[in-house]
């Protein structure tokens, strides 16, 4: 395979993402980084990581409406929550506001269906954010091949978000059946 159709046969399990930068127009304001939560979450041992609108988040999840804040167990280090309100909405004049950016997220190598893995890394290191340094988060999009060993248990899970800044942590939030499950990692 040469470049341009390894490139096609990863497009073909592309799946869509927004990117979460500190600027952009107004009209893409999808999320506030750290500070108040914009939902508040429960007490105790958590931290705020950032709050998002919903309706940036990629179709497919299941969330239209509302704004869901991220908060991971300072205790555990490895869980957290996600308290969504509905009928929230971002506040004007946020501290570190985070706008969207829609793209194409690139499955790792582990997706990918062929032997071509080193031919292929550097064509999704070049898509990922945790290499490009755009992002300051992920809303959607396919997750990282962590060393956890957890990669193929997690494959045809949505993944709703993944904090890029300020990591360690990378915090994960995965659509569940029934609400979400949250996941620190800690490499």
């Amino acid at each position: 395979m040469d470049t341009s159709e390894l490139l096609a046969a990863a497009q073909r399990l592309a799946r869509p993402c927004a990117l979460l930068k500190r600027s952009g127009p107004a009209d893409r304001l999808a999320g506030v980084w750290g500070g108040p939560p914009i939902v508040a979450g429960p007490s105790g041992p958590f931290r705020h990581w950032l709050s998002v609108d919903c309706r940036f988040i990629p179709e497919g999840i299941g969330l239209w409406s509302g704004v869901l804040s991220v908060f991971s167990n300072q205790d555990d280090c490895e869980s957290g929550v996600v308290a969504i309100n509905s009928a929230a909405k971002l506040p004007p004049g946020a501290a570190v506001p985070l706008f969207a950016y829609t793209a194409q997220s690139l499955p790792p190598p582990d997706a990918m269906p062929f032997e071509e893995y080193d031919r292929y890394l550097p064509l999704w290191q070049s898509n990922c954010p945790l290499y490009t340094n755009e992002a300051v988060a992920v809303l959607g999009g396919w997750h990282f091949p962590w060393p956890d060993g957890d990669w193929e248990e997690l494959r045809e899970k949505p993944l709703l978000l993944w904090t890029i800044e300020e990591s360690e942590p990378w915090v994960e939030v995965w659509k569940e059946a029934r609400g979400f499950s949250v996941i620190q990692r800690i490499t």
